[in-house]
C-alpha cells in the first residue's frame, strides 16, 4: 500500500533547520540589542520622572509661600 506518510517531505525537520541556520542568531541579538535599550530607557524614565517630581513639589511650595505670606 502507499504510504503517504513516507512520501511528504519532512517540514518540522526542514523549519528547524532553516531556524538553526539563518533566525536563531539573528533573533539572539535582536533580543540583547531590545534588552539593552529597554533598560537604558527604563533608567532615563526614572530620571525623568524623579525630575518631574521635583519640579512639581517646587511649584507646590513656591505656590504655598505665595498663599500664606503676609
Amino acid at each position: 500500500m502507499f504510504d503517504l506518510k513516507n512520501w511528504l517531505p519532512d517540514f518540522k525537520n526542514a523549519l528547524t533547520g532553516f531556524y538553526e541556520e539563518s533566525l536563531k542568531n539573528t533573533l539572539e541579538q535582536k533580543t540583547g540589542e531590545f534588552k539593552s535599550l529597554l533598560e537604558k530607557n527604563i533608567a532615563f524614565s526614572q530620571k525623568t520622572q524623579q525630575a518631574l517630581i521635583a519640579i512639581a513639589l517646587g511649584i507646590f511650595l513656591l505656590l504655598l509661600i505665595a498663599y500664606f505670606w503676609k
